[in-house]
C-alpha cells in the first residue's frame, strides 16, 4: 500500500516525465517488467512511486543500446556487477558484428551506385581501345545440352565454389562465338562471374576457367535480343587483318532488374595475336 504522504504518479505523468509512451508502459506492466507500485482500491487507478524511477531509468538506458527484455530482467535481478559486465560485453560483440554487417550493406549499396555512374561513362565509348589485361580466374557456367540454361549452371557453380550464393558485388561476363561477331550476333558460349575481392577458386577447379592475359581490342556495345552493332570493331580488325579467335564480353555494370530485352552495355574484348 502506498503511504499517504507519498505522491503517486499516473501512467500519463510517467509518460510525460520519461518520454515513454503509455502503450510501452502498459506493455512493461503486462510482461511484469515494470509495474505500478500501487492500485487505488476505490477506483482501480494505478500509480507509480518515486522510488521506482531508478528502475525505469535502467530499463530506458538498456533499451537505448538495444538490450533485449530477457537480458534487462537479468540485469535488474543481478547483484553482481561482473556478471552484468559479462552480459554487456557479449552484447557489445553482437553489436560490433551487426555494425560490420550494416557497413558491408552500406558499402554494397555505394558500389552499386558507382556501377550506375560507370555505366553512363561507358556509354561514351566511340572508338576501339587496346588494353593490356592480366590473367583472370573466373567462375563459369556452361550447359552444352541447353545453352540458354548457362545462367543456372553458373549459379550452381558459384554455390559449389564459394559455399554461398548471396555475394552482392559481382560482375558478369561471357565468352562469345568469335565467328558470329562479323554478323552482329552476340552469341554466348558460356557465362562467367567475377568478384571484386576475388576469393580462391582453387579448391574447386571444375567450376573455374582462366581468361588469358594479353592485349585486347576493347569496344563498348549495346546488346539487345542477342544482337549488337560490331561494325566499328569489325572494321578495326579488318584494317589490321586480324581474324578474331577469342572474344569475351564483360557487362558494364550490375543492374537489379530484368533488362535483357531493353538492352545492356557490354565491353567486348578481342584477344590480339602475339
Amino acid at each position: 500500500m502506498m503511504p499517504m504522504a507519498e505522491k503517486g504518479y499516473t501512467i500519463s505523468e510517467v509518460s510525460k516525465i520519461t518520454g515513454l509512451s503509455k502503450h510501452t508502459l502498459r506493455y512493461y506492466a503486462r510482461i511484469n517488467l515494470f509495474r505500478p507500485n500501487y492500485i487505488d482500491p476505490s477506483n482501480g487507478y494505478r500509480y507509480y512511486t518515486y522510488d521506482q524511477f531508478w528502475k525505469l531509468d535502467i530499463i530506458i538506458c538498456c533499451r537505448s543500446i538495444n538490450i533485449s527484455i530477457p537480458e534487462i530482467r537479468e540485469i535488474l535481478q543481478s547483484e553482481d556487477n561482473e556478471r552484468v559486465v559479462r552480459l554487456l560485453e557479449a552484447h557489445r560483440e553482437e553489436a560490433l558484428s551487426m555494425s560490420r554487417y550494416y557497413q558491408r550493406v552500406a558499402d554494397d549499396i555505394q558500389w552499386y551506385s558507382s556501377q550506375h555512374e560507370a555505366m553512363y561513362r561507358a556509354d561514351c565509348y566511340p572508338e576501339v581501345e587496346v588494353k593490356e589485361l592480366p590473367e583472370r580466374t573466373v567462375i563459369y557456367g556452361k550447359n552444352e545440352n541447353n545453352v540458354k540454361a548457362y545462367h543456372l549452371k553458373l549459379q550452381e557453380a558459384v554455390y559449389h565454389n564459394t559455399g554461398q550464393n548471396h555475394v552482392f558485388r559481382r560482375s558478369y561476363g561471357f565468352v562469345l562465338n568469335a565467328a558470329e561477331i562479323k554478323n552482329n550476333n552476340f552469341k554466348k558460349e558460356c557465362e562467367y562471374l567475377m568478384f571484386p575481392d576475388e576469393p580462391s577458386y582453387a579448391q574447386n577447379p571444375e567450376y573455374t576457367m582462366t581468361l588469358p592475359a594479353g592485349k585486347y581490342a576493347c569496344y563498348m556495345v549495346k546488346v539487345m535480343n542477342e544482337r549488337a552493332d560490331f561494325s566499328v570493331l569489325n572494321r578495326w580488325l579488318l584494317d589490321r587483318r586480324i581474324e578474331p579467335s577469342y572474344v569475351i564480353a564483360d557487362e558494364a555494370c550490375l543492374q537489379l532488374f530484368e533488362y535483357l530485352e531493353h538492352g545492356y552495355l557490354c565491353e567486348v574484348k578481342v584477344l590480339l595475336p602475339g
